[in-house]
């Protein structure tokens, strides 16, 4: 993944590259000038923390910072990391040339009332339309607040990532979200059974543009995680997109009051599962767990809930590839010492891995255990067809699954920072329903 700033040409900053700002100062004047030389696509980097704040403590989530460009209200930024002084990296959108007045403050209204705010540092830089990179950023989307979710800090949109890939007309753009939980949609157990964590990641806008650079296709993730053409309304090249329902998926009509800017990161997961973007963001896996625990996600060791799961810090994550056909996979986890298997799906076989390519899922553990006291790591393949099919599909049609990799298998640490990895294999292995494979982590060869 690489980072725009490598890529893009400065233009002129008052007072240098950055400006530094003292506490006192920062809470009653937040304005800055700078000055562009061409039209261009702005970007600034806003060093900020939220006094008090922490995203598991009720009345203090966080601190919202509302952006206004030239006297225009330009956009919000969540500030999720605490006390934690933090660079929030946002997109302004097309520039004109001459100079611009940017201001920045905090938004009483729904900001949490124990989180202040404290502006330590703005960057701002701008991309041309020469410059590599100016595609990706001038059609990254402007993201409208799904309306429920502003002053309740629930289903924010922590990062948005956008990767570039083969399409028959050109060159195909796909931008993507991680938002830190979603109200409604998959329940929690499922979500880290199927999907390897807490969070919800959604694609939610591609364009595909020709040679030339013109765009030929627009699409969007629509009500019933359809791809939809898109026909709504744009910022210079950047779409406007609304978060339209409890599980985060997007309408091309319709706002709100806060929308989001985010300067999307660039990701190649030719490799490597959406999650991927996770591990790269380690903080998103403690807000996910803060909000998990806020909303009563959380549940205690061995007690079985349809909406809870168990401490994140308690599972093994995994990442493989796999290609699934009418089956499924399911990881299995043995300790030293101990006789049980503990399994990724519990015996349901609707939370086992059926979709084909990368993927992530998890074993929850007894609390405490540390990788070092894994003994076996387990695979096995389910037949997923109903009881009619089993009894009349043809032997020729038996399903199977290909297991390609297990490329990582970690657990979050005190800090739900990810942990070193203890499997890394390339098997090939073809399973047939009842199959099952064990593996040897690495600490154990």
């Amino acid at each position: 993944m690489r980072s725009f700033r490598s890529r893009i040409c400065v233009c002129l900053f008052l007072s240098g590259a950055f400006f530094p700002l003292h506490p006192a100062y920062a809470a009653s004047n937040r304005e800055f000038s700078f000055t562009v030389s061409a039209p261009s696509e702005g970007v600034a980097e806003i060093t900020a923390s939220a006094p008090g704040a922490s995203w598991g403590k009720p009345g203090a989530e966080a601190s919202v910072a509302t952006v206004y460009l030239d006297g225009e209200y330009n956009q919000d930024i969540v500030i999720d990391h605490g006390s934690v002084p933090w660079t929030y990296r946002v997109f302004l959108g097309p520039l004109t040339a001459g100079s611009h007045r940017l201001r920045i403050e905090r938004n009483a209204k729904w900001s949490a009332a124990g989180a202040g705010l404290d502006v330590r540092e703005v960057h701002t830089r701008v991309v041309s339309s020469g410059d590599p990179g100016y595609a990706a950023l001038a059609h990254a989307p402007v993201l409208y607040a799904r309306a429920d979710t502003v002053g309740h800090f629930s289903d924010v949109p922590l990062l948005m990532w956008y990767e570039v890939l083969p399409d028959a007309a050109g060159k195909l753009f796909q931008y993507s979200f991680i938002f830190t939980n979603e109200d409604a949609g998959t329940p929690t157990p499922a979500l880290m059974a199927r999907w390897g964590r807490g969070t919800d990641i959604e694609y939610a806008y591609r364009l595909v543009v020709n040679a030339s650079g013109k765009t030929v296709r627009e699409t969007f993730q629509g009500f019933r995680h359809d791809e939809v053409a898109f026909a709504g309304k744009h910022l210079g090249d950047h779409p406007y997109l609304l978060v339209a329902t409890p599980n985060n998926v997007f309408a091309d009509t319709g706002a709100s009051i806060l929308q989001y800017r985010m300067l999307p990161v660039e990701a190649d997961l030719s490799h490597h599962s959406r999650e991927e973007l996770m591990d790269l963001n380690p903080w998103t896996y403690r807000i996910m767990a803060e909000e998990l625990q806020h909303e009563g996600k959380i549940r205690p060791y061995g007690v079985r809930s349809a909406n809870a799961a168990g401490d994140p810090r308690s599972y093994l994550y995994l990442e493989m590839d796999a290609q699934d056909k009418q089956s499924g996979l399911a990881a299995w986890v043995k300790l030293k010492g101990d006789s049980r298997w503990y399994s990724s799906y519990l015996g349901y076989p609707e939370l086992a891995i059926e979709r084909s390519g990368w993927f992530r899922t998890t074993v929850e553990l007894p609390p405490g255990t540390n990788p070092g006291a894994i003994e076996f790591i387990g695979v096995e393949c389910l037949d997923l067809r109903d009881p009619f099919a089993r009894e009349h599909s043809p032997v020729s049609e038996e399903p199977e699954s290909i297991l390609r990799s297990i490329s990582k298998a970690f657990m979050l640490d005190s800090d739900y920072k990810p942990g070193k990895s203890i499997l890394d294999v390339n098997p090939s292995l073809t399973l047939h329903p009842g199959d099952f494979y064990t593996f040897v982590p690495e600490q154990e060869r």
